[in-house]
């Protein structure tokens, strides 16, 4: 389990009563780690599958997958259990 502070559906910090909402995040994690682009992130640079693009450019469904996949894998996120959330359209 995965407890952090929560963000709303716009990427906000979820406040209630004046304090930070905490609560299961590995949801909003995976969210984050999948719509990141390749050196957004300062503490690992090579995280960013870069999805957005890769869809948007009509990519091969597989590749997307595996791509994800990869990505997940290398923030220790295990892709086979969390497959059932993830939705490509």
């Amino acid at each position: 389990m995965s407890l952090d502070i929560l963000h709303t559906a716009e990427d906000d910090l979820m406040i209630q009563n004046g304090d930070f909402v905490i609560g299961e995040s590995i949801q909003q994690e995976v969210g984050i780690i999948l719509r990141l682009n390749a050196g957004e992130l300062k503490e690992d640079p090579v995280l960013g599958p870069g999805l957005i693009r890769m869809i948007k450019g009509k990519k091969d469904n597989e590749l997307i997958r595996q791509m994800a996949k990869l990505h997940l894998e290398r923030d220790n996120k295990n892709f086979d259990k969390l497959k059932q959330y993830i939705k490509i359209i």
